[in-house]
């Protein structure tokens, strides 16, 4: 088996983990992207204002229970190629995933 660092990594598995996050049935307004390793980052990039809040571990109260509350949302595969910093690229690619499932997305 070869190693590909650029893989994504499969839903439910890995340490790096995103998922389409909304406030109902059938709708999405957030792609959350989290790293559960070391020092442990949420990334939450709004698809429709196209901003990005970032949440880091060690400095955030509450932060399992925001990883927690996340994870209940759709999880999809994990690009690799994407940079945190990149909010049109992450904004996009949730774009992308939420209407190849058909989820509207609004607040």
């Amino acid at each position: 088996m070869t190693f590909d660092p650029f893989k994504a990594d499969p839903p439910g598995g890995g340490k790096k983990r995103a998922f389409l996050v909304g406030n109902g049935d059938g709708r999405v307004h957030m792609l959350v992207k989290m790293a559960l390793f070391k020092g442990q980052s949420i990334n939450c990039y709004h698809l429709i204002r196209k901003g990005r809040r970032k949440f880091e571990g060690r400095n955030t109260p509450d932060f399992d229970q925001i990883r927690d509350g996340y994870m209940r949302g759709i999880e999809v595969g994990y690009p690799n190629d994407i940079p945190e910093t990149d909010v049109d690229r992450w904004v996009q690619f949730g774009r992308s995933e939420a209407e190849s499932r058909g989820l509207e997305i609004r607040e």
